[in-house]
């Protein structure tokens, strides 16, 4: 009897022990849902991606690319849908998306033109601060091109014609105040040659213009203009931007001609300005998996470009260099 008293305590001890390390497991484990689920609360349905261009287009097919594997990378596999908003080259969807609800469910797929140039018309309501860089997922730069059978087979030939014949170079862009005519407008200012500017409704209505002998020129994205180049129709003669892709390793860049004439027609995500920077970090993420994912890869290569990204403070300056670069551009040539 004796003997079981003295037992007693020390089982009681022993237990009270135990029950402790139990509910320190409980404790422990119910802390790890709790941080889980902390991380996990967004997104919880489906997010809006706003394209503010027509489908089929370079920015529509990319933002498709990574919409159809967001749901592999983003918490609670979640999907993205696209929708398409276009009008106003660009403006109406990105106003669409900037007076969007700060939750993180409706995101837009901007672009250089209706970010950083449009922004300097009295006719946009936005600037680009109503907006918050999310990632930078792809960059072109654009290139000149003639016929094949043109005369001019070089830099050196394009530069000495329009030089000797002021204003009778005709080339075609995707239209007027958009990234072709700025960039074409800024080499004038640095070089003073003299171009006539004709613009399009897109790319590919003023390669076909060219196609026809109606344009001397045209000054488009590299991807619309590659297959022309491929199949010998249309010749390559300069390239602005900041890299070359593959299929033109062999075209000068402007700077490469001491022109400092250089900007990518770039493409990326962003939010509205109120998006907590926490959800602009869930997303970052995501679609720097989805960037890279191998299927989207190859989804861009089928479009003609390929990833470049940029983080979310890169992109930010980006936008913001582009801005102000633009809107100098704009006010020296009297389109501000």
């Amino acid at each position: 009897m004796k003997k079981r008293k003295l037992m007693l305590p020390f089982m009681a001890a022993a237990l009270a022990i135990g029950l402790s390390g139990c509910a320190s497991n409980q404790v422990g484990e119910k802390t790890e849902v709790a941080s889980g689920s902390a991380k996990s609360d967004y997104p919880t349905r489906a997010i809006e991606m706003i394209v503010p261009f027509a489908p089929g287009g370079t920015t529509d097919s990319s933002a498709r690319a990574l919409a159809s594997v967001a749901n592999k990378y983003l918490p609670n596999g979640q999907s993205v849908t696209v929708v398409n908003k276009d009008g106003g080259a660009g403006t109406i969807g990105m106003n669409e998306v900037a007076q969007a609800k700060g939750d993180g469910y409706t995101i837009g797929m901007a672009t250089i033109g209706p970010m950083t140039i449009k922004t300097h018309s009295k006719e946009v309501t936005y600037k680009p601060e109503d907006f918050k860089p999310i990632i930078q997922v792809v960059a072109t730069p654009n290139v000149l091109v003639v016929k094949s059978d043109s005369k001019i087979e070089t830099f050196e030939d394009w530069m000495e014609y329009v030089k000797d014949n002021p204003d009778k170079f005709t080339f075609g862009t995707s239209g007027a105040g958009l990234t072709q005519h700025i960039t074409m407008e800024n080499l004038m200012t640095k070089t003073d040659v003299k171009v006539k500017h004709v613009p399009f409704q897109g790319g590919a209505p003023a390669l076909t213009a060219l196609l026809g002998g109606n344009l001397e020129g045209a000054l488009v994205q590299t991807p619309e203009a590659i297959p022309y180049i491929e199949e010998g129709t249309l010749r390559p003669i300069w390239i602005s931007g900041t890299f070359k892709p593959e299929e033109l390793k062999d075209i000068p860049l402007l700077t490469e001609k001491g022109i400092d004439v250089k900007g990518d027609v770039w493409t990326g995500l962003v939010a509205p300005a109120s998006v907590p920077d926490e959800v602009v970090k869930v997303l970052h993420d995501a679609f720097k998996q989805a960037l890279e994912d191998p299927g989207v890869v190859e989804q861009l290569k089928k479009i003609g470009t390929e990833p470049v990204y940029k983080g979310t403070e890169e992109f930010k300056n980006i936008v913001q260099e582009d801005y102000q670069l633009n809107g100098e551009i704009l006010e020296a040539i009297g389109l501000k």
